[in-house]
């Protein structure tokens, strides 16, 4: 990604915004909204919690995913979102953005979803902490990687679970609900506001589901060897 397009991404910057220890909240707060990586993200995220609709969970989880190594196109989205945090560094948005270790990218969680597979995708952060980016695997890449969204976290955070429920352009049927987890935990069980409920994987501190658009999420709990370890709640108004 050359410089020029780079300027034209941090160009679309929703608010000015700085490195802090928060993880997905944090990063959906003040994400990039570009063409490729960020159909919707604050904005979308609190339109997907107005609005009103009966909500089914899309897909069934797979586990042959875990420790795929990634594709072209998934390291080149990695290196982008690299490039782009040094870019943001040098015109004085904060300290020095966590960067993927692109070498290390692999699978993590695979859903079925009636546009097909659903991926989401890990690398180690040279902070402490993990990247994640999350695509539909059947979506053609482009010159900047894989069509999708995702950011990196560090060792430290703020809240101990972190969720958020985006859509995309190109899936407007499908809301993916993908989140962290910063205790040791092996699942946590999603609550929505129309009384469903789910209990999903955690996978190296990561979860993902996908759910029919309109997703209003209520509550999250993490469990470890059945044990409540950690909540959250969506926030009222």
């Amino acid at each position: 990604m050359n410089d020029a397009r780079i300027d034209d991404l941090l160009d679309e910057l929703v608010v000015p915004f700085e490195p802090r220890p928060g993880g997905w909240a944090d990063v959906l707060r003040r994400a990039r909204r570009t063409r490729r990586r960020y159909a919707l993200l604050g904005a979308a995220l609190l339109a997907l919690l107005l609005v009103p609709t009966g909500l089914a969970l899309r897909g069934e989880i797979t586990d042959l995913f875990q420790g795929t190594p990634a594709p072209p196109a998934v390291s080149t989205s990695f290196e982008a979102n690299n490039s782009i945090a040094d870019m943001a560094t040098k015109k004085g948005f904060g300290a020095r953005f966590p960067h993927a270790d692109v070498s290390q990218a692999h699978g993590v969680l695979e859903v079925q979803t009636s546009d097909g597979p659903e991926d989401l995708w890990a690398a180690p952060s040279d902070q402490g902490g993990k990247c994640w980016w999350v695509d539909f695997a059947n979506d053609p890449a482009g010159p900047d990687g894989q069509y999708g969204f995702g950011g990196c976290d560090r060792l430290e955070s703020g809240s101990q679970i972190d969720p958020a429920v985006i859509w995309v352009e190109p899936h407007p049927t499908l809301a993916t609900l993908w989140g962290r987890v910063y205790v040791p935990a092996d699942s946590v069980v999603v609550e929505l506001q129309d009384g469903s409920s789910s209990t999903l994987p955690v996978v190296e501190g990561g979860f993902l589901a996908s759910f029919e658009r309109g997703a209003r999420l209520e509550r999250v709990t993490a469990y470890d060897d059945g044990h409540e370890v950690a909540s959250w709640q969506a926030p009222v108004g």
